[in-house]
C-alpha cells in the first residue's frame, strides 16, 4: 500500500485502498444509496483497465467517458489511467428534444481529443450512436462489461503525464479541451483538503451535487475525498 504522499492519482487510488472505511455514497433519485469503497473501486479499475490495453490502448492515448453519476464513471476513469491512458468526461445527454445538437455536439468533442475508444453506460449506449458514427472512433464504443479480460499489469505513471482532459464549459464559445497533468491535479487537491484539514477530534465527509464531467464535481469533490481519504456522498 502506497503510505507517503501521493504524486499521482494512482498512487492516491492505491494509498485509498488500505482504507476500507473511505469511499463513495451514491444516491439516486430515489435517495437509495450505493456504497463504494475505494478498495472496490480500485479492483473494478483494474478489469477495466486489464480490457482497455487488451483492445490495444497504449501510454498517452484518450479513452472517452460518456457515464451518469454512477459507479461505472470511477471504474472508467481510473481504469483509463490504470490502463496508461487519458480520460475525457464527457456529459451524457439529459434533454432528449435537443438530442440532434446533443449528438453533434459530442461528436466534436470526441474529433477534437481524437478519443481512440468510448466507455459509455448500458443506458447512454442507446442514444449515443449518431454521435459515435460521426466521431469514429477507431476502437470503438464500449460498456465496460463488454470489455476483454487481459493482464492486470499496468505500465508506470509519472506525475508529469496527463491525468485527464477537461472540456471547459462552453458557455459563450465551443468547449475547449484543456490538458491536465497529475501534477497539477494532485497540487490542486492538496490545496483544496488544506482548507478543512482532519483532526484527531473530527475527520471531514463531504456532499455533491456537481456531475462527474464538471471540473468542480470531479477535480472539487472526488478527487479531495480521494486524496484524503474519506467519504463523500
Amino acid at each position: 500500500m502506497q503510505t507517503s504522499d501521493p504524486n499521482t492519482l494512482l498512487e492516491a487510488l492505491e494509498r485509498a485502498d488500505g482504507f476500507p472505511d473511505a469511499g463513495l455514497r451514491l444516491l439516486d433519485r430515489n435517495e437509495q444509496a450505493d456504497w463504494l469503497s475505494w478498495s472496490k473501486v480500485y479492483e473494478e479499475s483494474r478489469i477495466v483497465a486489464a480490457g482497455l490495453r487488451q483492445l490495444g490502448i497504449r501510454h498517452g492515448e484518450t479513452v472517452a467517458l460518456v457515464f451518469p453519476t454512477e459507479g461505472g464513471f470511477f471504474f472508467a476513469f481510473f481504469g483509463a489511467l490504470l490502463a496508461g491512458a487519458v480520460p475525457v468526461p464527457l456529459y451524457p445527454p439529459v434533454r432528449l428534444g435537443r438530442l440532434e445538437e446533443y449528438q453533434s455536439r459530442t461528436a466534436s468533442l470526441l474529433r477534437s481529443v481524437s478519443a481512440r475508444v468510448v466507455l459509455v453506460s448500458s443506458r447512454v449506449r442507446r442514444i449515443l450512436g449518431q454521435a459515435i458514427d460521426r466521431a469514429d472512433p477507431e476502437l470503438g464504443c464500449f460498456c465496460l462489461e463488454e470489455l476483454p479480460g487481459g493482464s492486470r499489469s499496468s505500465p508506470p505513471v509519472a506525475p508529469e503525464d496527463l491525468a485527464l482532459v477537461q472540456f471547459s464549459s462552453g458557455t459563450t464559445v465551443d468547449p475547449k479541451p484543456v490538458a491536465l497533468t497529475h501534477r497539477a491535479v494532485m497540487a490542486q487537491v492538496t490545496r483544496l483538503n488544506g482548507f478543512w484539514p482532519d483532526t484527531s477530534e473530527v475527520r471531514q465527509t463531504g456532499v455533491s451535487w456537481l456531475p462527474l464531467y464538471h471540473d468542480m464535481g470531479l477535480i472539487g469533490c472526488v478527487l479531495p475525498a480521494l486524496e484524503r481519504p474519506s467519504v463523500l456522498t
